[in-house]
């Protein structure tokens, strides 16, 4: 078998088999550029990161010429899953490092290495956590080329958030990476640095673009200039404020490039911050169901286009601010809703037709709202469904993008035939 794959292998170019590898193992937006679309969805995109890493570790295993040709691929994403994935990986790259690397004559595979997951559990109390560090920061140092980076630990390991630091030798070796690294996302709270490390490490990434962290602390109300330079999106569960901390004295309009900003809602309404920056800001997504923002961002955002904000719900009777809701004039409206049925879905897109005469977009954002909706019993005729979601002069999105009466019509057939 390994013989004719080779010899299949060769009557082809090289570049053929790289674009046939390409397409075989991609996984859209996951990588940069195009994961600057998706900068709120890096956790998420773990189980189809799996997937396509099982593919190409089966494309690495046809025949030696594969293992070599695919090495790029099987790399180009790492995901360190479990204490053996990281012993695996550690092993694989300090081989290399030495000389006895298993694709001879090859340098090391961290040189394709542009993304790297880390969700260990390190809860597991038959993990070594002296022993993790010590790999962890080894892989880190052997991948200086990395533009993501990503750690989803579970939460959390203490009775409080933070419990477990980041140790200095993991900051010291995401350093090695300063110039590549485009996008830093801590999704949880735990194994995270201390303040004033984060700060410092922040301050030694002059391309950074995006960032998720679950608190960043700040004085006076402002970010530190250098920090924000280069920053386009920022998403943060709190704002914390530090007494003693030296701040900035001001703003310069051309220090600052952020133009995203993600809350994921814990603690006070972050006031201050939108007061500083919600001029520049042109994206939010609000994932908190409080329901004092919007007035906010009205008085705080004039340059807003596009907006994601959690509702309890779209009848008025149980959420009460939609009775006085003005959103503002933004071309894109997702909403994260913990229930809707049609009936009040066709009551509120009137309001928006009215209130928001700039609208192109309204998107249900959460796939299990879609789901219910579609899958409940039809409260209106299918007709009459597709013909108040078309009547609005804006598209009605499900979570993917696509138009909502067009899966009504589908789930409509589907009924039929069963």
């Amino acid at each position: 078998m390994a013989a004719t794959g080779s010899h299949q292998s060769s009557r082809f170019p090289v570049e053929v088999w790289d674009r046939i590898f390409e397409l075989a193992t991609d996984v859209p937006y996951t990588l940069v550029p195009e994961v600057y679309e998706k900068s709120d969805c890096i956790g998420d995109q773990h189980s189809a990161l799996e997937a396509a890493l099982a593919t190409k570790r089966n494309l690495a295993l046809v025949c030696k010429q594969w293992q070599y040709m695919t090495m790029r691929y099987l790399y180009h994403t790492v995901l360190i899953r479990t204490g053996r994935d990281l012993l695996a990986l550690f092993c694989t790259l300090r081989n290399y490092a030495t000389g006895n690397g298993s694709c001879v004559g090859t340098r090391s595979p961290g040189q394709w290495t542009r993304r790297l997951d880390v969700t260990l559990d390190l809860r597991n109390k038959c993990e070594d956590l002296e022993r993790i560090v010590k790999h962890l920061t080894y892989v880190i140092k052997s991948l200086p080329k990395l533009e993501i980076v990503s750690f989803a630990i579970p939460e959390s390991l203490g009775s409080e958030p933070g419990f477990l630091i980041m140790p200095l030798g993991v900051l010291d070796a995401l350093r090695r990476s300063a110039n590549s690294l485009r996008i830093l996302d801590w999704s949880g709270n735990d194994f995270f640095p201390q303040p004033h490390q984060l700060e410092e490490l922040l301050r030694d990434l002059p391309n950074l673009r995006v960032l998720r962290c679950y608190q960043l602390v700040w004085a006076n109300g402002v970010i530190p200039s250098n920090i924000l330079s280069s920053l386009t999106t920022l998403a943060v569960s709190r704002l914390v404020g530090r007494e003693g901390h030296p701040g900035e004295g001001g703003l310069h309009d051309a220090c600052v490039s952020l133009r995203e900003f993600i809350y994921y809602g814990v603690g006070s309404i972050p006031q201050e911050f939108l007061i500083h920056y919600g001029k520049y800001l042109t994206v939010v997504k609000w994932y908190d169901d409080d329901g004092d923002e919007l007035d906010l961002l009205l008085k705080s955002c004039p340059n807003l286009d596009r907006l994601t904000v959690s509702l309890d719900s779209l009848d008025p009777s149980v959420d009460s601010c939609l009775r006085t809701l003005s959103f503002p004039c933004v071309s894109y409206l997702g909403v994260m809703l913990e229930e809707l049925t049609f009936e009040e879905l066709f009551r509120f897109l009137p309001h928006l037709r009215n209130t928001v005469p700039t609208l192109r977009v309204f998107q249900l954002v959460d796939p299990p709202i879609v789901e219910q909706l579609l899958m409940c019993p039809l409260e209106f005729s299918t007709e009459l469904i597709v013909k108040n979601l078309n009547e609005n002069p804006f598209r009605v999105e499900d979570d993917e993008g696509n138009l909502l009466s067009g899966w009504c019509r589908i789930s409509s057939l589907t009924l039929f035939a069963n």
